[in-house]
């Protein structure tokens, strides 16, 4: 506070004291204590290396793939994937997409989401817990806490600072990775540091960058619990069968130290009579058999304890902060990490492995029972993988139909005709041509339907055949005029418009390229 203002903390205080004293007056609200980030700790085990791995494939494609040559011929780029914005196209290798392709894409997409929904109907959220971008980054900017901690060792002051600034290099560095996919992969680093890049280019670097550091090295798991729609579907997808991480309650409760003896079940010993009065964890058949009752406490009984020790390790490793114990969630992203975790506890105290695993809801409840399998003809999955094929094999079939050369041919309506000086007459077309050929110098037009016509084109000479230069762009359009010469009177044509059929060709091959279907307007005599 300012000297003179007048106002202490100890008046405001006051203040806040007299007010709650006030009849009628709410107390002010205590402050909400500021909620620490969770930071998981690193494990080691089977699906920590499925995650890391399926990591490097994911940088891989990234940064990577952008690299790869394709040679198109000249003139063209020979990068094996560019989304060429300027010239509104996609090459993928040795295709190349338009505009009117994209039902091909819809497809894609659609296949997509119900191989999603596939994977998930099998075994949950494991699109969120290894092939998601915000896991994957989230995992990877983990990485850098624990990288910076090691080189600052120890030293408080210089941990933010270096992380934040190794944050920020790796958030750049996937902006440019995210450019090369737009940009000539090879040049783009230096053209980057020198200036040459369109501003457009630096804008989605940085923004890029700017969501990647936020939501990868702040938001992280708020992402997955508060903001990703994705957890509120996945109990549509989900059913009775479907393999998800479980803790194995019957197995594991009560919890307790590992000190404390083990239930006699899982000991394969026979259990002794309790005695009466002692709260017990377990409900007791008259065959002596045990059971864990629906109030069992984690106090230790004569019962004894279940394999659970209560370490925490569970939550200490997972990614979001959750507890499994306390069964599935939406919070659960299906990533496996406990399971490795747990694993390598129960390791240690000797006890088998697979108290957390991947089961399913209607699995035998018995504590040492197997693992449910996958089952892949179930009717929820079964529709969708259905689905995605159906899916697949109708972008395999657009994919297999693209037409290497497109001419569109629009008629002028305005005049639909010419009644030239010496009898003739011209109807006037509007050709634009669009070609994914590795090179065309020209097209040659030629009309069917009307043997005595004459063609040519308004940049160009006329005659049986008309030419139009391309000159190796992968577009043109240019005006086509089609003059029918003086007919006798007994030829003529009633009025109105007639069919006729325009050929394009290679100029240089003589290859037919497309024949287009239009109408000649005749007039009235």
């Amino acid at each position: 506070m300012t000297a003179g203002s007048g106002i202490t903390h100890a008046s405001v205080a006051a203040t806040d004291a007299a007010a709650a004293e006030r009849p009628g007056r709410a107390a002010p609200a205590a402050r909400r204590p500021r909620r620490k980030p969770h930071l998981p700790q690193p494990v080691r085990g089977h699906f920590r290396r499925l995650k890391t791995r399926l990591t490097v494939v994911f940088l891989g494609i990234l940064f990577l793939v952008p690299w790869i040559r394709w040679d198109r011929g000249p003139g063209l780029p020979d990068q094996a994937v560019l989304f060429d914005l300027p010239g509104r196209r996609l090459f993928a290798f040795g295709l190349e997409l338009w505009p009117q392709d994209l039902p091909i894409a819809v497809g894609l997409m659609v296949a997509g989401a119900f191989g999603l929904f596939y994977a998930t109907s099998l075994s949950g959220r494991v699109w969120c817990g290894f092939s998601c971008p915000q896991t994957v980054w989230t995992d990877i900017f983990g990485g850098v806490r624990r990288l910076a901690h090691r080189i600052a060792k120890g030293n408080e002051a210089a941990i933010g600072p270096l992380t934040g600034a190794m944050s920020a290099a790796v958030a750049i560095l996937t902006g440019i990775g995210f450019a090369q996919w737009f940009v000539d992969a090879p040049g783009l680093a230096g053209r980057f540091l020198g200036g040459g890049l369109p501003g457009a280019v630096y804008g989605a670097v940085f923004l890029i960058a700017l969501f990647t550091y936020v939501l990868g090295a702040h938001a992280r798991e708020r992402v997955c619990l508060h903001m990703c729609p994705w957890p509120r579907f996945q109990a549509a997808l989900l059913d009775r069968d479907s393999l998800v991480v479980t803790y194995r309650r019957t197995r594991g409760e009560p919890r307790a130290r590992k000190r404390v003896a083990l239930r006699p079940e899982l000991l394969a010993t026979p259990l002794p009579a309790p005695a009466t009065g002692t709260p017990q964890a377990f409900s007791f058949a008259a065959d002596g058999s045990v059971g864990l009752a629906p109030d069992a406490t984690m106090a230790a009984t004569p019962a004894g304890r279940g394999d659970c020790i209560d370490c925490g390790r569970c939550v200490q490793v997972c990614p979001t902060g959750i507890d499994i114990r306390d069964g599935l969630q939406m919070g659960c992203i299906g990533c496996g990490l406990c399971i490795d975790a747990c694993d390598e506890v129960m390791t240690k105290i000797d006890r088998p492995t697979g108290l957390i695993r991947f089961d399913a809801e209607e699995a035998d409840p018995a504590p040492m029972a197997p693992p449910a399998r996958i089952g892949f003809f179930r009717p929820k999955a079964m529709i969708f993988g259905g689905a995605m094929i159906v899916a697949l094999a109708a972008v395999s079939f657009g994919v297999a139909n693209i037409t290497d050369v497109q001419v569109d041919v629009e008629p002028q309506n305005t005049p639909r005709y010419v009644l030239l000086s010496d009898g003739s007459v011209r109807n006037d077309y509007t050709v634009r041509l669009s070609h994914r050929l590795p090179r065309l110098d020209g097209v040659t037009a030629s009309v069917e339907g009307m043997p005595e016509a004459t063609l040519r084109f308004t940049s160009g000479d006329g005659g049986d055949a008309a030419e139009m230069a391309v000159g190796g762009q992968r577009s043109a359009a240019n005006r086509l005029l089609v003059i029918q010469p003086p007919l006798r009177a007994e030829a003529l044509p009633p009025a109105g418009p007639h069919p006729i059929v325009l050929v394009f060709h290679d100029t240089a091959t003589g290859a037919e390229l497309a024949r287009v279907d239009t109408r000649f307007w005749e007039p009235e005599r």
